[in-house]
């Protein structure tokens, strides 16, 4: 019955395939409804929004239980490295991708418009509890579908270029797979209506509950700009958001409590995905802290400036506290009870681990909520964006930057001016491991001269890059014919 129900969001536009429902809508509290009594009740429309906010479970938006986080695809950057013997995460490392490489190439297209999919199949069928709801109230879920819409088509358009720009639910013979690519410019003026709707309906509250808030439309929509380098519009937007009184958002006191043990109404955190166990868990500690699959590059480490707290904070080195090492209880190999070994860096990811358990198993339910933004993100928006716009002088953009140095347990020097090395070094450091440096790197056009810097095993191999934009599946180019043109140069 729940797959007849929202069959809608189980279509995935322009592949064919299917979303696995059981997965999917077995986690969503649809169990008494059917397609007859469906969209005729508030807790109708909540239900079906719960399964847009679900898009974001999987390993490249979240974590899952049987796979690593998608803070792992920080090896996208030059912040970390992934070991293996095959697979993307080689075949990216060592250069040479294409349309049939698979892993992360093919996951954050399909992920993508699996969520598209579901917050369409939600704005199509909204109207009909119109009436339930206030013009406030109503706007506000609407808003909320329009910022996740929003977040994958952000996804889309950075990995991919130009993409299908799909605004209602595809529907079988409606001619979606013969439907064109839409310029890159194009899905973004759609972008910007849409999160300018959602930044205007969300609620400018605190961030608690799992919803997107004002502040979190606010982050996707600088985001945005600044990938198309309108500094001024950032600016402005960011610099108003920040200093109105009615700001509800502050920098932690405490840097490591944001990622674990002090996330619940956490003043930083903006967007998250949030996890409850035992009943809504993933693998993150034993993935990361106990296999170490993906850890630190050299690089990243020599980022850091010395007696830096936020190194102890993000990765463990040699010597340090580990409940991982039953002999010293050291990060050390001698000792090493863990899933892996230690890495060929001498470093692991601290951040988001639960430091107290000992070598986590696959039993270990781990439920650290996932973040996707934080006011720290905004502050080095805003000073990036002042700079770079000419206002780098204004004592407002500084003491942007020097706030997040000097937040409650980092108290890093003070900068007296802004650089561009200078802002782009303190995002690198404070938001490492979050997933955010791979999409700055694309966006400074730097990545072809940064990535082949790192060096990605013990032989002493180094990086290749093979471009800002990946290749199109070609599972979708297989379906799409002679229509869309490959992404040069695999065109």
């Amino acid at each position: 019955m729940k797959k007849n129900i929202l069959k809608s969001i189980c279509i995935i536009a322009l592949t064919g395939t299917f979303i696995s429902c059981n997965d999917f809508l077995d986690k969503q509290p649809l169990d008494e409804l059917s397609s007859t009594t469906f969209w005729k009740t508030t807790k109708d429309a909540d239900n079906a929004l719960t399964a847009v906010y679900a898009s974001f479970r999987n390993s490249t938006f979240s974590a899952v239980p049987a796979s690593g986080p998608c803070t792992e695809l920080e090896y996208l950057s030059d912040n970390a490295v992934v070991r293996g013997t095959g697979g993307a995460p080689l075949n990216i490392q060592q250069g040479g991708i294409n349309s049939t490489t698979g892993g992360v190439l093919n996951d954050m297209w399909t992920y993508s418009y699996k969520g598209i999919s579901a917050a369409n199949y939600f704005l199509d069928n909204f109207d009909k509890v119109k009436d339930l709801y206030s013009e406030a109230d109503f706007n506000k879920l609407k808003a909320e579908a329009l910022f996740i819409r929003t977040f994958f088509y952000n996804e889309l358009v950075v990995h991919y270029g130009d993409v299908p720009l799909m605004l209602q639910g595809a529907e079988v013979g409606s001619g979606y797979d013969r439907m064109p690519r839409t310029p890159r410019a194009e899905v973004v003026k759609q972008m910007l209506e849409d999160i300018d709707f959602a930044i205007k309906w969300l609620p400018n509250i605190a961030y608690t509950d799992g919803h997107a808030v004002q502040g979190s439309a606010v982050v996707l929509k600088c985001r945005i700009l600044l990938n198309d380098q309108r500094y001024s519009d950032v600016a402005k937007l960011a610099g108003d958001y920040i200093h109105d009184p009615n700001n509800p958002f502050d920098l932690a006191d405490d840097y490591a409590g944001i990622f674990f043990g002090k996330q619940e109404n956490n003043p930083e955190i903006m967007f998250s995905i949030q996890f409850k166990a035992p009943d809504d868990f993933h693998a993150l500690d034993q993935m990361v802290g106990s296999r170490m699959t993906i850890f630190p590059s050299f690089n990243l480490r020599a980022s850091y400036e010395p007696n830096d707290p936020r190194i102890k904070m993000t990765m463990y080195e040699i010597g340090d506290p580990w409940p991982n090492n039953n002999k010293s209880g050291k990060f050390e190999e001698d000792g090493n009870k863990a899933e892996g070994l230690i890495p060929f860096t001498q470093l692991a990811f601290k951040k988001y681990v639960n430091p107290n358990v000992e070598v986590p198993k696959a039993s270990t339910l781990s439920d650290q909520h996932i973040v996707k933004m934080r006011y720290a993100d905004l502050l080095l928006m805003y000073a990036e964006a002042m700079f770079e716009s000419g206002q780098g002088n204004d004592p407002l953009a500084l003491k942007a930057l020097n706030d997040v140095r000097q937040r409650p347990g980092v108290n890093m020097p003070v900068k007296p001016q802004l650089t561009r090395e200078i802002i782009r070094n303190e995002r690198r450091v404070e938001l490492a491991y979050e997933g955010i440096r791979y999409y700055d790197i694309i966006r400074w056009d730097i990545a072809k001269d940064v990535i082949p810097t790192v060096q990605y095993d013990e032989s002493g191999r180094m990086r290749k890059f093979d471009g800002n934009l990946w290749p199109i599946p070609q599972s979708q180019m297989d379906i799409m014919g002679d229509v869309w043109e490959q992404n040069a140069p695999w065109n």
